[in-house]
Formats: structure tokens, C-alpha cells, sequence
């Protein structure tokens, strides 16, 4: 029986899924929570396969602890919902005191159900693109820095390694949306192959 790879993300993680599965395929099983047909009717609202700000991911591990679930390998990623600035409002959605003590409980209670976990950093976003289209909503990218480095803090003291999806991301240029923040499938391909090479190397 393969080993199996449980998917714990954002819209960004139910772009590049079905590449990451197909790349995986000969060595494990690829899972997600919750349906990915759900989560593709509007990326922007997390439902389905996107688990949304730390705040619900950080909800969803506790349950999942106390159902006493067990896991192979995880990855997971949450930080792109958590910067989400809403038109009209002064604040980001999760602080960053907030998503640091989210992190670290999700590093917890991660460690204490897999036999492996990953944190994925969260995708480039640019402010010309992002904020130029009327979502309802702002990020910038010095949030999007800020809170990787937040994940970069408290994974390191979690001993989770992480996988730096931003920066890989990032040497690709601008020319790689789709729209406001997510990808072109050719882009989500590489993201997944990029993903596959640390999984393969366990």
C-alpha cells in the first residue's frame, strides 16, 4: 500500500493538485481535504480543498487531533487568506501575532499526527496585478514576505521543513497569472514538479 500525501492549502494548492498527483502517482497516494470540484467554483472563498486562513486550518487540525487521525506525509500552507485586506477595511484578516501562534499550534498538532509534514510558502503576489482588478478585497507583496517569514520563524523552531514555493515562484517573473493572484497551468505544472522533488527525496 502507498504511503499517502495529504494536501492541506489554498486555492494555489488546488491549481497545481492535479499535476502533483499525476507526478506522484507511482509512489503515493494523493489526498486533499475536502472536494476540489467545490473549491474551483470561486478560488477567492475558501471551501472544499481550500482550507482558507490559519485561522480554519488551525481549527481543522483540531478536530482532526481529537478524531485521532493519522497522517504519512502532510503539506501544508495557509497565508494568502490571512494577508486578504477587504475594500473598505483597515486591517489584514489574521494579524501577525495571530498567524504566528496559529502556526505554531498547527506545527503541534501536525508533528503529533504525521510521520512527515511540510510547510509550503505562500506564492508571489504583485501589488499592479493583484490590486488592479476589483475583487473585493487587497494583498500586497511585503504582506505576503512578512508572513513567510513569520512561517520561516516558526518552522525552524518546529523543526518542519519547508518547502520555499515563493521564491521558486518568484524566479518565474510576472508573466505567470491567470488572474489577480493565481496561476497559469503551465506555471501550477512547475510548482507541482517543484513540489514532487522534495517529496521523492524522502
Amino acid at each position: 500500500m502507498k504511503p499517502t500525501v495529504f494536501v492541506v492549502g489554498d486555492s494555489i494548492s488546488v491549481h497545481y493538485g492535479p499535476f502533483l498527483k499525476r507526478m506522484t502517482s507511482s509512489r503515493f497516494e494523493y489526498t486533499t481535504r475536502g472536494y476540489v470540484e467545490e473549491a474551483l467554483k470561486d478560488l477567492d472563498v475558501p471551501v472544499g480543498a481550500n482550507s482558507g486562513d490559519s485561522r480554519a486550518v488551525l481549527d481543522f487540525f483540531k478536530n482532526e487531533y481529537i478524531r485521532n487521525s493519522t497522517y504519512d506525509t502532510l503539506l501544508v500552507n495557509c497565508g494568502l487568506h490571512d494577508i486578504k485586506i477587504n475594500n473598505g477595511g483597515a486591517g489584514l484578516q489574521i494579524n501577525e501575532l495571530e498567524y504566528a501562534d496559529n502556526l505554531q499550534a498547527i506545527a503541534d498538532l501536525s508533528s503529533k499526527m504525521a510521520q512527515q509534514v511540510f510547510w509550503i510558502s505562500t506564492t508571489p503576489v504583485v501589488d499592479a496585478i493583484h490590486n488592479n482588478r476589483n475583487v473585493g478585497f487587497r494583498r500586497y507583496r511585503e504582506d505576503a514576505l512578512r508572513y513567510n517569514r513569520i512561517a520561516e520563524h516558526v518552522a525552524a523552531g518546529a523543526h518542519v521543513p519547508i518547502i520555499d514555493l515563493y521564491t521558486f515562484t518568484a524566479s518565474l517573473g510576472d508573466d505567470i497569472y491567470c488572474d489577480h493572484v493565481h496561476f497559469r497551468e503551465d506555471i501550477r505544472a512547475l510548482q507541482a514538479a517543484f513540489i514532487s522533488g522534495y517529496l521523492f527525496s524522502t
